[in-house]
């Protein structure tokens, strides 16, 4: 995911789209939290994790480690200043 664009997109959209049935109240509180919780936790790390990857920053083994406190912020002009 060299493209900064397509990036952004994929980081943007699911959060829009939860906002979205969070704000219509679409689903029960509980499953709101849960799936906000999913895309912190889950879902930004492993796309963070595939544009380390493809610019060859980091190995695929090393994905899961952008969930330890931190460590993100390490990457973060690759992650979302440079193109």
């Amino acid at each position: 995911m060299k493209n900064i664009y397509l990036y952004y997109i994929a980081i943007f959209a699911p959060l829009l789209v939860l906002v979205g049935l969070i704000q219509s109240n679409s689903l029960p509180l509980s499953i709101s939290i849960f799936l906000l919780l999913i895309y912190i936790f889950l879902y930004r790390t492993y796309i963070d994790g595939l544009r380390l990857v493809s610019k060859k920053i980091i190995g695929e083994s090393e994905i899961w480690k952008l969930s330890t406190y931190g460590v993100r912020s390490k990457y973060f002009k690759e992650l979302y200043l440079i193109k």
